[in-house]
């Protein structure tokens, strides 16, 4: 029997502000590994179930196809809610390039509700933050 709390993912493209933007939440688990190998979503969410509260996982998620895959997994029967940080290229680059690991970002695919999200909140910049329509 699925658990009734809250599931939100953290996305966006590498550098996009995760990281900085998920330290608001409490018991955020990062699953960028996850991203890479969808096989392991199962064993880490059963983990992260069992814990009190919301479900708040931060990743890249880069594809329709790896969200889609995370929320198959999830056995909870809360609240599905996405949270693309839409950074702006030029930032991304400029953080890339700052940084001694650089390489140029991979494609972003957009969220959207057909990968089975109950709301989608698009964050742009650094302080804007738009929320598009609930399904």
């Amino acid at each position: 029997m699925g658990c009734h709390i809250l599931i939100k993912l953290i996305c966006g493209r590498s550098r996009a502000g995760k990281t900085t933007y998920s330290k608001q939440f409490d018991n955020v688990i990062h699953l960028d590994f996850c991203s890479t190998y969808p096989s392991q979503y199962e064993s880490a969410l059963k983990k992260v179930e069992k814990q009190q509260g919301d479900v708040i996982i931060e990743g890249i998620y880069n594809t329709a196809e790896r969200r889609t895959a995370l929320l198959e997994s999830y056995k909870g029967d809360g609240k599905r809610v996405c949270i693309w940080l839409d950074t702006p290229l030029d930032i991304i680059e400029s953080r890339f390039f700052n940084s001694k690991a650089y390489k140029l970002p991979h494609p972003f695919e957009p969220p959207t509700y057909s990968e089975g999200w109950d709301e989608i909140i698009i964050i742009r910049g650094e302080h804007e933050q738009s929320s598009s329509n609930e399904k």
